[in-house]
């Protein structure tokens, strides 16, 4: 029995999870063996700490070959190739773009990106070796995930092992693995990523239970990195304002400055702010180590989660179900629950239908608390004395605030043949 279980513990051992952060700048990847304890970041120049991966793509001139980053941008600046940048914000807006003669759709260019991105990857981390891929985007709005559900078959990689989170999760699942010092209170994370300064702030309630933690993201979209611009010193200035604002009667454990554009020394007075009673760091990799603690615990949960659950607005803020008749009980059935990602839920089961056309459902809005209740009509389903018919229903979320309801007819025997009906609706959570 000792070397079965040494032969699944080197199996496991060898099984590996990914975090890719993915913006209209750059990519980054982190990694780390599933019983790891610190994600590994991919750096494109050996020995040195750098992480992002330019979110280019070029078709060279002289051999039509792909090439990506800064591949693509120095065989760019040898006038060897058409280089294409703004690989996100172009597919979100469903452009074409032409390289030389040829014209390719953005989203496709997009998805040979990821693809490239990926085979930078040590050759220990193969598709069969993956257990769980998080690939983490600013928002895991409905475009977004659209375009990036494609992934699975690109990548070869299983579709249940490949999930979506906004940069506020995955700034929870970092902080999940944090020491308990640097969580006890709020914690602040400063992101100058895409050239303007979006601040993050981790909240937590523990007056339920399990407790859950929510984050409020700010925008400052006129504060800009960068040499052009406002000096150093009015650029200190007006960081130092926004900092007290953000700090003013809250308790803060620890803030996070995060990207190039804190890598300049022009926070002085900023810092010495932030550094009173409080911990401060630098650096640049923190999104995509959340999302690979993310893929962590989706391949082997740890169980933080129990005790505090993440509750953003990439989580489904209501319960969704529908109410049947099963000797002569009433019995609810759950299609959705609150708290899972909307892109993840929904499912699909069969009920017979008794002498009526209808399905009575029920929707629970958690923020709220009220629960309120509607008829899914089945128009032209025959409804007779004793006439029985089986109905396949699925539900499921067709966007963050949409909830889809498909409902078919099959049936019930050879009494009651299916009438080959199905009907759609959809219904907003707003």
């Amino acid at each position: 029995m000792a070397g079965i279980r040494e032969v699944f513990e080197k199996i496991n051992r060898d099984r590996y999870v990914i975090g890719f952060d993915l913006n209209n700048r750059f990519a980054q990847i982190s990694y780390m063996r599933i019983d790891g304890t610190e994600p590994e970041t991919l750096s494109t120049i050996t020995g040195e700490e750098e992480y992002n991966i330019p979110a280019v793509i070029l078709k060279r001139k002289s051999n039509n070959q792909w090439v990506i980053g800064r591949a693509a941008e120095d065989a760019f600046s040898e006038k060897d190739g058409y280089l294409i940048a703004d690989l996100l914000r172009k597919s979100l807006r469903g452009e074409t773009v032409r390289m030389g003669t040829e014209e390719y759709k953005a989203e496709d260019l997009l998805l040979l990106f990821i693809k490239r991105a990926f085979a930078m990857l040590p050759l220990m981390t193969t598709p069969d070796k993956v257990s769980a891929v998080v690939v983490t985007v600013r928002k895991a709005d409905t475009e977004t995930v659209k375009v990036l559900q494609k992934l699975p078959e690109l990548l070869k990689i299983e579709e249940e092992k490949i999930h979506f989170l906004s940069y506020e999760e995955s700034f929870f699942f970092y902080m999940l693995y944090q020491k308990d010092e640097l969580k006890n209170h709020q914690v602040l994370l400063c992101d100058s990523a895409e050239g303007y300064l979006n601040i993050y702030r981790l909240e937590k309630n523990h007056f339920v239970t399990p407790a859950i933690a929510g984050v409020e993201e700010y925008a400052y979209e006129d504060f800009r990195f960068g040499p052009e611009g406002e000096s150093a010193a009015e650029k200190d200035r007006r960081f130092l304002n926004i900092c007290d604002h953000m700090c003013e009667n809250r308790l803060i454990s620890a803030v996070y400055l995060i990207g190039e554009g804190f890598y300049d020394e022009w926070c002085n007075d900023s810092l010495k702010f932030l550094c009173k009673g409080r911990r401060v760091f630098k650096g640049n990799n923190l999104f995509s180590k959340g999302a690979c603690l993310a893929a962590k615990e989706y391949a082997a949960p740890s169980g933080y989660e129990k005790q505090l659950r993440f509750f953003g607005r990439d989580r489904v803020q209501a319960n969704v179900g529908v109410t049947i008749r099963d000797n002569d009980e009433n019995e609810e059935v759950a299609f959705i629950k609150a708290g899972e990602h909307w892109y993840e839920v929904g499912r699909t089961e069969e009920f017979l239908l008794h002498e009526t056309d209808t399905v009575p459902i029920w929707i629970e809005q958690i923020s709220k608390r009220n629960r309120v209740g509607a008829d899914l009509k089945l128009s032209g389903l025959p409804v007779k004395s004793s006439r029985m018919t089986r109905i396949s229903l699925t539900i499921k979320m067709n966007s963050d605030k949409s909830v889809l309801f498909v409902a078919k007819d099959l049936g019930f025997g050879e009494l009651y043949p299916s009438t080959g009906l199905e009907w759609t609706e959809e219904l907003s959570l707003d």
